[in-house]
Formats: C-alpha cells, structure tokens, sequence
C-alpha cells in the first residue's frame, strides 16, 4: 500500500504544477498505473478508490466558491485575485508576508 498525501494549499499548487494527478473525490495524490485490459494508464487513488484514465483525467476542485453578493460582503468588497483563491492563504491576514503584494 502506498502512502496517502493530501496536499493543500500552496502544497496542492506545487504539486499539481509538477504533473502530479489528485484525486477529485477526496484530495489525495493519485498513482499511475497500467490499465488492466490494455490501452492507456489509469490514475488510481490509494485513498478512497477513485479511478480515471489518464487520457480523460482533468483536475476539478469541487469547492469553488462563486462570488454572489453574500460572499462579497464576507470580504468586506475586498475581492482576493485568483492567485490568492488558490493559495488557499488566510485572505487578507496574509498580505503582509506574501511575496505577491510586495510593492
């Protein structure tokens, strides 16, 4: 069995920029595997199961918050850029230290 990473965050960035598959059902890094009956590669969860052929696999986070006027006010009109959305940062505590608002 091999070991279950859930990353999050910048981490989830970081590994999905390094061609990693993760998992759309539960977050975990999927593996590569050889399709049973042949043709192309299978990703496989070691986390909850999930299979997908590599050729139909596609990223999808599921959470994505959609910017109705409730979430709005949440931000006290103060938007984060997409950057900052996938981060995952505590938006907008965060300023301060990160090296995207350094001016």
């Amino acid at each position: 069995m091999s070991q279950i990473i859930k990353p999050e965050g910048i981490e989830l960035i970081e590994y999905l920029n390094e061609g990693y598959a993760i998992c759309n059902k539960c977050g975990a890094v999927m593996d590569r595997r050889e399709h049973p009956r042949g043709g192309n590669d299978i990703y496989t969860c070691p986390s909850c199961g999930w299979n997908i052929d590599v050729m139909d696999y596609e990223y999808e986070e599921d959470e994505e918050e959609e910017w109705t006027e409730q979430v709005l006010s949440m931000y006290a009109g103060n938007v984060p850029p997409d950057g900052c959305r996938a981060c995952g940062g505590p938006y907008p505590s965060c300023k301060l230290s990160c090296p995207t608002f350094d001016e």
